[in-house]
């Protein structure tokens, strides 16, 4: 951060996108855990597995969500370097996701128990929730890469006046 450069506007709103998407996260991800544990393994252990990792990923990029949310509105240069490479990763992730959901998803059609059906329930869900990382990681990769934030940052040098 340049001593004396304010903090742009858009700094301020992926801090606390950052720290509201990282709390979320935290708490959808220990759900998942306890959900996949608790309930799920009963009925279904694929869609146990399935719940434990992806609840597992998604608690840790809340965890790290967090801390560079925070560290956002102090214009640490490590923060930036760490929120693009959240956001780049979750946007593939979750695409990702999306694009196996589709793929999985007609060999389930053929449902012969309980436990299928709460594997397409599942796989159709996170496949719906993928969405908002999508579109959380596309803001932030937007607003990371404006000029006077990468400038805030220190990953570009300050224009000239």
């Amino acid at each position: 951060m340049q001593v004396g450069s304010p903090r742009p506007t858009t700094v301020t709103l992926l801090a606390v996108l950052a720290i509201t998407l990282g709390i979320l996260s935290v708490i959808a991800g220990l759900a998942g855990e306890g959900l996949s544990v608790l309930v799920v393994a009963y009925y279904s252990g694929l869609a146990a597995i399935i719940l434990l990792f992806l609840g597992t990923i998604v608690f840790l990029f809340g965890i790290l969500e967090i801390a560079y949310g925070f560290a956002f509105l102090k214009g640490k240069g490590w923060s930036w370097t760490l929120g693009m490479t959240i956001a780049v990763v979750s946007l593939v992730s979750s695409i990702g996701v999306i694009g196996i959901t589709a793929i999985a998803v007609p060999g389930l059609t053929a449902i012969t128990g309980p436990a299928d059906v709460i594997t397409l329930a599942e796989l159709v869900i996170i496949s719906l929730i993928a969405i908002i990382p999508i579109i959380a990681s596309s803001v932030t990769i937007y607003g990371l890469t404006r000029r006077n934030v990468k400038v805030f940052f220190g990953k570009v040098p300050e224009p000239q006046a």
